[in-house]
């Protein structure tokens, strides 16, 4: 079934294809047998010392998702404050949605829309230069925020 999933979503099969051309091997794939025929490609980002869990999801909507995680584990009573910090930065930064999940993991999505024709896997390498850089600029102040005391 996963190889048939694979061969239906042809913008995970570009992707595939672009990181063998650009010999891009830091991406592992996982295949979701599930009704959007989803590929999740893992990988890392570094930002100031940390290696923050990234992945690229790929399905057969019109949307590409590209999620990284920032931290785990935010404290239940810094909660509140947290998620009115991250509806601040949602505010700010219009391509980037900033969350806190109940489990306390706070995340970062870019969220790319393509359909099939408009497929594009520079545009999603350009948009991992552009959460780097952004990342850059506001990590230590978003894990300020997270070790606030309150």
């Amino acid at each position: 079934m996963a190889a048939q999933s694979v061969a239906q979503n042809t913008k995970a099969l570009d992707f595939q294809e672009f990181l063998m051309e650009n010999n891009i091997g830091v991406f592992s794939s996982e295949t979701l047998d599930d009704d959007y025929n989803t590929v999740i490609f893992r990988s890392k980002i570094e930002t100031h010392g940390q290696l923050l869990p990234m992945a690229i999801i790929i399905d057969m909507s019109i949307f590409t998702v590209i999620r990284t995680q920032i931290v785990t584990g935010v404290e239940k009573a810094r909660r509140p404050a947290m998620k009115e910090y991250l509806n601040s930065l949602n505010e700010r930064f219009k391509i980037f949605k900033y969350y806190l999940r109940d489990d306390g993991t706070l995340m970062l999505d870019v969220c790319l829309p393509f359909v099939d024709e408009t497929f594009d896997s520079k545009m999603i390498q350009l948009m991992l230069s552009v959460i780097v850089q952004h990342l850059e600029a506001v990590y230590q102040d978003i894990m300020a925020e997270v070790w606030r005391k309150i």
